[in-house]
């Protein structure tokens, strides 16, 4: 088994990928982000943090519910967006949840009209998201989970404003960051807008069993 305290539709969903057990990333931080603190994990590339994000969200959220986000992950780019959501169309090919990744290269009006009809959960870089907020009056105010997928490049390549202002938009959302590293803005942003945040950080040794 995966993970016992998982569902166990989701469970069988692992195990059909080829998920056999988590990795230390994992182990650690999965429980964490169920208890709806704001966290902030730090482990080395590769180490499972993208699927850990993807586990998550899939065991809090279940199944579709209303027609707002629920949860934003914010990515580095496009094909970050698009790896990420193809992980989750994978794990809930047997479940109602409806995920969306956005992006630059596609009209946004239609970006926007997909979900408008109906979203779970909503992928995509700190920029077009904003674009999508401010332009296309996205509702935010249904958001449960708020999540910064390798912050350390996020927020190198992102204007640190287009991430505060989504941050700002969803004042109850639980917020969470996974990160390879830290640097200024990370840190700035954990002291700015974080509420006695739950942190794990594992190195290089800690990562292989």
């Amino acid at each position: 088994m995966f993970l016992k305290k998982l569902d166990e539709q989701l469970t069988t969903a692992l195990e059909q990928e080829g998920f056999e057990k988590p990795t230390p990333i994992q182990k650690k931080t999965i429980g964490k982000m169920k208890s709806g603190r704001d966290c902030l994990f730090i482990a080395p590339e590769q180490s499972g943090k993208t699927t850990a994000i993807v586990i998550a969200v899939i065991q809090q959220l279940k199944e579709a519910l209303n027609d707002v986000p629920r949860a934003l992950i914010v990515v580095e780019d496009r094909a970050k967006a698009e790896a990420m959501k193809a992980q989750f169309d994978l794990l809930t090919e047997d479940t109602s949840l409806r995920i969306f990744a956005v992006f630059q290269g596609e009209h946004m009006l239609k970006q926007r009209d997909r979900v408008y009809a109906g979203c779970d959960v909503l992928i995509g870089p700190a920029k077009f998201l904003n674009e999508l907020y401010s332009n296309s009056g996205m509702n935010l105010n249904g958001l449960k989970m708020y999540i910064v997928d390798d912050g350390y490049a996020v927020f190198k390549h992102e204007i640190t404003s287009q991430i505060d202002r989504l941050t700002t938009s969803t004042p109850d959302a639980q917020r969470i960051v996974f990160t390879t590293e830290m640097n200024v803005r990370i840190q700035d942003y954990v002291e700015y807008y974080m509420i006695a945040p739950e942190i794990v950080e594992l190195k290089e040794e800690d990562n292989k069993e």
